[in-house]
């Protein structure tokens, strides 16, 4: 992530968009999260964070993200983490041209506006 990070424009200058799957990033998944969160944190008009597929709990427990979070924090903090990937955006609009999601969208779904209609809690 740090590799990656070095390379690309910055905020405030870049809007950086992040599509999701963060529990999966090996032994320093939360190390991952809480940067991304730190960014969105200081520039949160220039970071968006959508959800993934694998901001769950079943896929937390999967990639291990809950035993590492559990291990290097505590039952509570892996709580609070799956509270925030329950309020997490599941798409955003890039340059008013792109809908981006993470791995695709429901063929129930008509147009962008009936992702804001959804009902996710």
């Amino acid at each position: 992530m740090m590799h990656m990070y070095e390379k690309m424009v910055k905020p405030p200058v870049a809007h950086l968009l992040f599509l999701g799957d963060y529990v999966d990033r090996g032994i320093f998944s939360v190390e991952v999260l809480i940067f991304l969160f730190a960014l969105k944190a200081c520039f949160p008009n220039r970071v968006t964070m959508l959800r993934g597929n694998h901001e769950c709990r079943a896929m937390t427990e999967f990639f291990t993200f809950r035993e590492e979070c559990i291990r290097k924090y505590d039952q509570e903090v892996y709580e609070m983490f799956m509270e925030t990937f329950d309020l997490m955006p599941v798409a955003a609009v890039a340059n008013k041209d792109y809908l981006c999601v993470h791995g695709g969208i429901s063929p129930t779904l008509n147009n962008a506006e009936d992702i804001n209609q959804l009902d996710r809690f």
